[in-house]
């Protein structure tokens, strides 16, 4: 009886010991998890850091930046383009120049419309900024008796670089790999309001609050609102760029010539904001930012009811623009597509 007594006990023994490995292991499992993501998390962070250090990278987003994108847009400097250098290089698909068409010159019918709102788009961005930047010292200096002039002009300059930092971080942790049918409502409305073209809605709308922000009493506000400003140039500069490469399918030559329209509309409206600027501040101090925020309130009626009535709402740009093509006869035609069937052409031939 007494053996059987220990036995038993033996047998609780063992179970105990089994137990206790049993937690171990499930403790040592946890930690390992958490040693896994911790390291996943650590690499992310490292790789978004990479990105953001990397020259070759990062200068494709700080070119935007106010006092840089002036030298690096292209300019046409004579009655033609002919006779003009450009800083942008693009590469010769066609390799010794054989089969290529006449060169065409000017904006083609079908898209004057969107060429039109989005140089508008340039117009706006670069009067506000030019406001912003021609009175924000003197503003800051009597209104609410700031006179830190090294803060300022930190604050200035620091929402440039937000952007650009931003750029090279934000696709790192947020994934475009996604379909938007599988997204709720609210989820869909978000992504169709952040991508083309409404995307330039939104910034021009921010354009309006933060010049709002900047005749607040409460000085704070006031210097969000100012270092936002340059996150919201960066950003519509880069999206404007990005809207014409969208219309220019390809075509290296009306790339150009919507460039060459967004940068002359870019210069005018910094002319017009510095003088005018400067100008409306004599008659009152937040007499420029009213004006600001009435410019960009009427660009962004103008853009959003423009595009609304060419391509909807609800449809990514390319959808909607093959939906329009198909509903009026017409045919979309991109060198992107025409490159990539000539390179799986060849591809085939040398196999």
């Amino acid at each position: 009886g007494s053996r059987n007594t220990r036995g038993s006990r033996n047998t609780r023994g063992s179970r105990n010991t089994r137990g206790s490995c049993d937690s171990t292991g499930t403790q040592a499992t946890e930690r390992s998890a958490g040693t896994v993501r911790t390291a996943m998390t650590g690499r992310t962070a490292v790789s978004a850091f990479s990105r953001m250090t990397a020259l070759s990278q990062a200068g494709q987003d700080f070119s935007h930046h106010f006092l840089t994108s002036s030298s690096l847009q292209p300019r046409i400097v004579g009655a033609t383009g002919d006779k003009t250098k450009v800083r942008v290089e693009f590469e010769d698909l066609d390799g010794d120049g054989a089969g290529k068409t006449q060169a065409k010159t000017g904006i083609p019918s079908d898209i004057r419309l969107p060429c039109f709102l989005i140089v508008l788009c340039s117009f706006c961005n670069n009067c506000s900024y030019g406001v912003e930047f021609s009175t924000f010292a003197i503003y800051f200096k009597e209104a609410h008796n700031w006179n830190e002039a090294t803060l300022a002009g930190v604050a200035q300059t620091a929402g440039d670089l937000t952007a650009a930092i931003m750029m090279q971080v934000i696709p790192v942790f947020v994934s475009n790999d996604y379909d938007p049918d599988e997204l709720d409502c609210f989820r869909r409305f978000l992504h169709h309001l952040t991508s083309q073209p409404y995307n330039l809605s939104f910034v021009l709308f921010t354009w309006v609050l933060f010049n709002g922000g900047m005749v607040s009493p409460i000085l704070p506000v006031a210097i969000t609102a100012q270092i936002l400003m340059g996150t919201t140039y960066v950003y519509t500069s880069k999206w404007t760029m990005d809207m014409n490469l969208f219309y220019s399918l390809g075509d290296s030559k009306l790339f150009m010539n919507l460039q060459v329209l967004c940068q002359n509309a870019h210069s005018l409206g910094g002319s017009i904001g510095g003088l005018f600027g400067i100008f409306l501040y004599t008659l009152n101090p937040v007499a420029p930012f009213i004006f600001s925020s009435v410019l960009a309130c009427v660009t962004f009626l103008i853009y959003t009811v423009g595009f609304c009535a060419r391509l909807g709402f609800g449809d990514d740009i390319d959808t909607a623009e093959e939906k329009r093509s198909r509903r009026l006869g017409k045919r979309r035609v991109s060198s992107w597509a025409a490159a990539a069937r000539k390179s799986m052409a060849e591809g085939d031939k040398g196999e």
